[in-house]
């Protein structure tokens, strides 16, 4: 098999505080080899010291890409041959051939190819040693979902609610299996910061943080007390709580009237604090169900409040007229002092949590019927 030689040295500032005098170590060569070179440049994306993605590139000559630098400490990188930069960095790797992901540690990492990134094997040092064990283990997932993507291409041309249904439920077995494979990885490396990423990577701090806790405390304490374990600790004990039992958080937004609301200015009401947008099509079909349970119970002591994510002010305002949606709306534009959906640990909308007048947690990401049944149960009692 005839390989092109390609060298990479990526240069990374990361940490706590950021980069610190004298505190740049850990150099490293990332060496690929592939049979052939597609295109001109290879990319390497990567998250900075303010959480930012970043990204290097180096251009083929003679025979190599190379860049030369040092890191502070490891970090999880995608490798790829496109600059374009992906819209969802850690699932990126799911949906193209020409992308892998690299551990950036100290010491000399290899990569073997063939024709594209996709299935390339990486080693040479004990991170990457230990994702290669990683990759391996959901190799399985990737496959079926190649197909899952045909067949669902295919519902959606072909209007197929039956195949949609079905579909679907194939994707939730698929996910929970994926869960136990790489549940079983983290059982088994305790001592491996590729555990650590999993971590980071798969739990929702604020709506699962008791689950967590535990879960990181079973780390070897070389991985807790390495910089990305402080920096992940940190984040711990910084995020607030939003999980089922706990008090909802505080917090003050404009409405649209450009005045400050709180949310504890609710409390002795129940509550449904809803995350939506004007550009999210699922959230304008919620909002049709959301109107029709805020009219049977809003004189028993139920409201609404709405907090968008819109970035355009206008758009925001349209969607609230043409929802007819009469409760209070505010919206995390303008600088506001604290983003309600990040304090809330919103990744995906249509979400809400639902809060009794204490302003208790009781119910998160309630939709439809699911969510007048459980008011119906509130108001009987």
């Amino acid at each position: 098999m005839k390989f092109i030689y390609i060298q990479l040295v990526v240069v990374l500032c990361l940490g706590i505080g950021g980069c610190q005098r004298g505190g740049w170590k850990g150099k490293y060569t990332l060496t690929v080899m592939m049979e052939t070179n597609p295109q001109n440049k290879l990319f390497v994306f990567y998250k900075d010291g303010s959480d930012s993605i970043r990204v290097d590139s180096a251009i083929y000559m003679n025979g190599k890409f190379e860049l030369k630098g040092r890191i502070p400490y490891p970090q999880r990188a995608l490798v790829r041959m496109d600059q374009k930069n992906p819209t969802f960095f850690e699932d990126a790797v799911r949906f193209m051939d020409d992308a892998m992901f690299v551990f950036l540690e100290e010491g000399d990492i290899q990569v073997l190819a063939e024709k594209t990134l996709r299935g390339a094997r990486v080693s040479g040092t004990p991170s990457n040693v230990d994702l290669q064990v990683y990759t391996d283990s959901i190799s399985f997932y990737r496959d079926w979902l190649d197909g899952y993507r045909k067949r669902y291409g295919e519902a959606y041309r072909n209007r197929d609610d039956v195949a949609f249904i079905s579909l679907n439920r194939e994707n939730t077995l698929m996910e929970g299996r994926l869960y136990e494979v790489e549940k079983r990885f983290f059982d088994q490396h305790p001592g491996s910061l590729v555990a650590l990423d999993w971590l980071g990577r798969t739990y929702n701090i604020a709506r699962e943080k008791s689950k967590i806790i535990p879960l990181f405390e079973m780390l070897d304490e070389e991985v807790k007390n390495s910089e990305l374990g402080q920096r992940y600790r940190k984040l711990l004990e910084e995020t607030v709580s939003v999980e089922m039992g706990g008090i909802a958080p505080d917090f003050t937004a404009k409405n649209i009237n450009g005045r400050d609301v709180s949310l504890s200015s609710f409390r002795g009401q129940y509550v449904l604090l809803d995350f939506w947008a004007s550009w999210c099509g699922p959230c304008r079909k919620e909002n049709v169900n959301v109107l029709e349970v805020y009219n049977r119970f809003k004189d028993k002591g139920f409201t609404v409040i709405g907090y968008s994510l819109d970035g355009s002010e206008k758009a925001w305002l349209r969607a609230v007229e043409k929802d007819g949606m009469p409760w209070e709306q505010l919206a995390g534009m303008n600088g506001v002092k604290v983003d309600a959906s990040k304090l809330y640990g919103v990744v995906a909308i249509p979400s809400n949590f639902l809060l009794d007048p204490k302003g208790k947690i009781v119910g998160i990401d309630l939709r439809g019927e699911e969510l007048e049944k459980a008011l119906e149960q509130m108001f009987e009692d």
